[in-house]
């Protein structure tokens, strides 16, 4: 074991003693941003520093944080005056302990949670780091009130100030110094020295001049030093929206420290009734400036990587028009054989682009309709687990099974077929609409549904019942999805007369807002974010109605429900 340990510590010596001696000095920039003493340091870069160190350079460069560790609190000890015995040692050595422990730890969860790239290639990302940071700094915080209590240095009613403060000042250290270190070594940006940047950067210098200027005018400085938390937003959100992630995190850590030195120096506005309450201000100030920053230039980062993305797609399909123009150009010359394979290409697009609609509008309910009927029924036998109940809920599956399947074998006949033409069947409405709603019931939970069914009809009518399904099924499963958790209700009626059929839907649900009663029937839109679904449900409805030539229509309130309306020819 001592030989190994020895090997590796040979092959990384270097790497080792730089993070030890980084570790060092962002200890001591944290004391000397420190106020009355050891126990009130507002940000703690050492392990910040560190951690960064140890994401690029690997987990085994961790004797680096322990050397570093070490002789900054023995400085610390000897700098504040306190007597070096055993039990300091001991506190020492335990303190040391805390911080490699607490970095290893960050290190193998940012592996686990973020895997590949930084807290800032995705918005998800920034939230696991802010997340891991909270988690981690638990440890270190934790070991260094414990060691000190023990040692006497910290009375017992200075604890929880003491874990407050140093907790704190260590998830400080995370988001602001990790995460400048990270973003110069490893960011992406796209930001470019450009003329225009130049002027903007110019103009940003500008204004945090003319701040500086009024905090220290006499008339002014009082109103603006305690508006400068809320003076800063302005110029954060500049940095996070108009600059790249290093400039950001650099400009946090520029108002970080600015906040610091004037604490330090008893003003601005964090100065409060003590110095523990002014620290711990002082620290959620920087935590939330820090996170707000780091969570926006995220979301800009992202957001261009996908403008960049449908960028490079579009010069690769221009590429690919201009292309495809050149050899239509040259296939004309060919005259008659060139209009002969622009006809048959035109039939065959025709005919590829028939399968698509009939896939699209088949596939959003007809596959995902029996797998929610089968895991609901999965969750009611795992809460009831009689036998009863068990072969009642392998019934309803194997007759969900039976649903895919038959869909499935229509989707084989769609590709042999090349195209299905729209079946006439005799049509039985009331077992249609009960088949839909039972489908419904277990794809829907906590939901107590009110239907009312009136069929009226006196003569047989022909449609296509798979088609007529697929129409019930988008227009049943909004109602149930938009309206009240209790006592949805749905009214259906359907009058067949004078060759027709003439079928309503009515609910009680939320309703469709009347700007956008023109889009609702338009592919993938969404009137509403919340439980919304693929934006296809009354696209598919329109399109099914109109192959059986029929017509749709749509009424809407507010709160108070939806009718939609059908006039479907009888095909007899």
């Amino acid at each position: 074991m001592y030989h190994r340990l020895a090997n590796m510590m040979k092959q990384n010596d270097s790497k080792i003693i730089v993070v030890g001696i980084a570790y060092l000095l962002a200890a001591n920039l944290g004391f000397a941003f420190g106020f009355a003493d050891y126990a009130a340091l507002p940000i703690w870069p050492a392990n910040g520093v560190a951690f960064a160190l140890v994401l690029l350079m690997g987990y085994r460069v961790w004797p680096g944080i322990l050397i570093g560790s070490i002789l900054t609190y023995s400085l610390a000890f000897i700098r504040l005056g306190w007597e070096v015995n055993v039990n300091a040692v001991a506190s020492i050595g335990l303190i040391s302990v805390g911080n490699v422990v607490e970095i290893l730890l960050g290190y193998f969860l940012y592996h686990y949670l973020i895997k590949v790239g930084t807290p800032y290639d995705k918005t998800s990302n920034t939230f696991k780091f802010l997340f891991l940071s909270l988690g981690i700094g638990l440890i270190s915080s934790s070991v260094e009130v414990t060691a000190l209590y023990f040692n006497g240095i910290i009375p017992e009613e200075g604890i929880r100030m003491q874990f407050i403060t140093s907790y704190l000042a260590d998830i400080t250290g995370y988001l602001i110094f990790t995460n400048l270190i990270l973003s110069w070594v490893k960011g992406k940006t796209f930001w470019k020295w450009n003329l225009r940047n130049i002027a903007e950067v110019l103009a940003f210098t500008v204004a945090i001049v003319t701040l500086l200027y009024f905090i220290n005018k006499d008339t002014l400085s009082v109103a603006v030093e305690r508006a400068f938390p809320f003076l800063i937003l302005p110029f954060l959100l500049w940095v996070a929206f108009r600059s790249s992630i290093q400039l950001a995190t650099t400009f946090v850590l520029g108002v970080s420290l600015f906040s610091i030195y004037i604490t330090l120096h008893g003003s601005g506005p964090f100065i409060l009734d003590n110095l523990q309450n002014s620290i711990f201000l002082l620290q959620i100030f920087m935590i939330v400036i820090a996170t707000t920053t780091l969570i926006l230039s995220s979301a800009v980062f992202e957001r261009m990587e996908a403008k960049k993305k449908v960028e490079d797609f579009n010069e690769s399909l221009e590429q690919a028009v201009v292309q495809r123009t050149g050899e239509l150009k040259d296939e004309i010359k060919n005259r008659k054989a060139t209009e002969n394979k622009i006809r048959e290409s035109n039939k065959e697009l025709r005919k590829i682009n028939g399968e698509l609609d009939s896939f699209v509008y088949k596939v959003s309910h007809d596959l995902r309709a029996p797998i929610s009927s089968i895991l609901g029924l999965v969750n009611i036998a795992k809460i009831d687990k009689s036998k009863k109940n068990m072969l009642e809920c392998i019934e309803q599956i194997e007759r969900s099974a039976k649903t895919q399947d038959n869909f499935i074998k229509d989707i084989i006949d769609l590709t042999k077929n090349a195209r299905l033409s729209p079946k006439s069947e005799k049509i039985d409405f009331g077992k249609i609409i009960h088949e839909t709603f039972d489908n419904l019931k277990f794809a829907v939970e906590d939901r107590r549904i009110i239907p009312d069914i009136d069929i009226k009809q006196e003569k047989d009518f022909y449609s296509d019942e798979n088609r007529l399904k697929i129409i019930f099924n988008n227009l049943l499963s909004n109602s149930i999805k938009y309206g009240p958790p209790n006592d949805a209700r749905i009214d259906v009626s359907i009058l067949v007369e004078n060759g027709h059929a003439d079928i309503k839907v009515m609910d009680n649900g939320r309703g469709i807002d009347e700007q956008f009663k023109d889009d609702v029937f338009k592919m993938f839109f969404r009137a509403t974010d919340q439980n919304a679904g693929s934006g296809l449900g009354l696209y598919i409805v329109k399109e099914t109605v109109e192959r059986l030539k029929g017509e749709v229509s749509l009424e809407s309130e507010i709160n108070k429900g939806t009718t939609v309306q059908l006039l479907i020819p009888n095909q007899n």
